[in-house]
């Protein structure tokens, strides 16, 4: 489809060039009068209109994030652009504002929803608008850039990387010190975690601990690199040897009675908040929570955080690509203004800022994001971050814009499955044929 974009309208003034005078007799010739040089032009004017931009968060910061690296940094640069954050809820989505016509100019959304936003037809290629504003490109890591070109299905770059997710092993302190075991160290495979969970998982009087927490299927399922549907043939993907693997570890870490959860819904929900909250659990293998730690540290929580365990065969590998992108929106009338808000957001500047104090891993190549990662902040003193830097992620596969219809029906058969010990292959055929089941009535709407 031909992208009608709308530009700006610039002005500038062409001078004409003198033609130089010859003198007439007796050789006292007139002066030459010089033709104006190129950099004697004037500079196209900026469009400075004031214009006010929606942004909807599909993935969200804090107010205070919002206001450090964005509407802060972009009132600096670009006075004129204001943006207004729209936070989702339940009442309020994506799907609610584009029914209504309220759609926004920006979207920020993990690279695995945005068949979402291809489905209600506000993705779009943002090259030939990158290009017009000749937006480098070449600051970012390649890997991010085709995570995001390899979930459009066309190659075409749907939105910029801003922050990076990875994987680590938070641990209590306090847990492995009462009784006397050794904390979790780099390298480890998941036999090697679990094995180490036994020595911390049990009842103390009224007091439980829970030696491991794996967070949920999903997150297993990542460093493997697979998703329940098969984005290409728009199929259930899930009778394979890599969920058997999720499952069968899943299964050998909760047949300790100390990790079980109380609640079958804490099989796949609310696992970075119990960590910090309840202080009862000794080992999380999670996504980035560093900003979840904070009050509980200035409170007294001894905890550090450790390189996220392998499976046999593929160490020093968390997860897969897993990343939050910014998106311009179809039917925005002002994209150029857009991209600015982009660009500031993604400014090296900026990037660094939330790479110190929020803290975020960043897309760019520039080493200082690691180097400098958490240094603003005094509670991430002392801890072992570069541990978190010795694993790298898998590359993503195609996301299907239903998966997340699909983990949901394979997440109600993993509890079942962990809960009350149905056969691990009946519970993945059982969720196979459902997934299937979804697909063919999604495709008849």
């Amino acid at each position: 489809m031909k992208l009608k974009w709308k530009t700006q309208t610039w002005l500038c003034v062409l001078l004409p060039a003198v033609a130089a005078l010859t003198g007439c007799g007796g050789g006292n010739g007139a002066p030459k009068e010089t033709t104006p040089s190129a950099d004697m032009a004037e500079t196209p004017k900026e469009d400075t209109t004031p214009v006010t931009l929606k942004l909807y968060a599909g993935q969200n910061l804090t107010d205070e994030n919002w206001n450090k690296l964005l509407l802060e940094p972009l009132k600096q640069k670009y006075p004129y652009i204001t943006v207004e954050i729209i936070k989702p809820t339940a009442q309020m989505r994506i799907e609610q504002l584009v029914s209504a016509g309220d759609v926004p100019d920006l979207y920020t959304t993990f690279q695995g929803d945005i068949g979402n936003y291809i489905q209600l037809d506000l993705a779009e290629d943002m090259t030939p608008l990158v290009n017009l504003r000749k937006y480098d490109l070449s600051r970012f890591d390649r890997i991010y850039l085709d995570a995001i070109r390899a979930v459009s299905g066309n190659g075409g770059l749907y939105g910029i990387p801003y922050s990076v997710q990875f994987n680590a092993l938070f641990y209590n302190k306090d847990i492995f010190d009462k009784f006397g075991a050794g904390y979790p160290q780099d390298g480890m495979t998941w036999e090697d975690t679990i094995e180490l969970s036994r020595k911390v998982a049990r009842t103390d009087g009224t007091d439980r601990y829970y030696g491991l927490d794996l967070e949920s299927p999903t997150r297993l399922s990542f460093p493997l690199s697979i998703v329940p549907v098969d984005a290409a043939s728009n199929r259930a993907n899930v009778l394979t040897d890599g969920w058997r693997t999720v499952f069968d570890t899943a299964k050998r870490m909760y047949e300790i009675a100390g990790n079980i959860p109380a609640k079958p819904a804490e099989l796949t929900s609310g696992a970075p908040l119990r960590f910090p909250n309840n202080k009862n659990v000794a080992m999380l293998a999670t996504i980035n929570i560093f900003e979840l730690m904070k009050k509980p540290t200035e409170a007294g929580m001894n905890w550090d955080v450790a390189q996220y365990p392998s499976y046999k065969g593929s160490p020093n590998t968390y997860g897969m690509v897993d990343l939050h992108m910014i998106g311009i929106t179809k039917t925005s009338k002002h994209k150029e203004a857009a991209l600015k808000v982009i660009e500031v957001f993604a400014s090296d500047e900026v990037q660094l800022l939330g790479a110190k104090t929020r803290p975020s891993l960043s897309p760019l190549v520039n080493p200082a994001m690691k180097e400098q990662f958490g240094a603003g902040l005094d509670y991430m003193k002392g801890k072992r971050l570069q541990s978190i830097f010795k694993s790298k992620p898998v590359p993503a596969p195609l996301f299907s814009a239903y998966d997340g219809k699909a983990r949901a029906i394979l997440n109600a058969q993993y509890t079942d499955f962990i809960v009350n010990n149905k056969d691990m292959n009946t519970a993945l055929r059982t969720a196979q044929e459902e997934i299937d089941k979804m697909l063919q009535a999604e495709a008849q709407k």
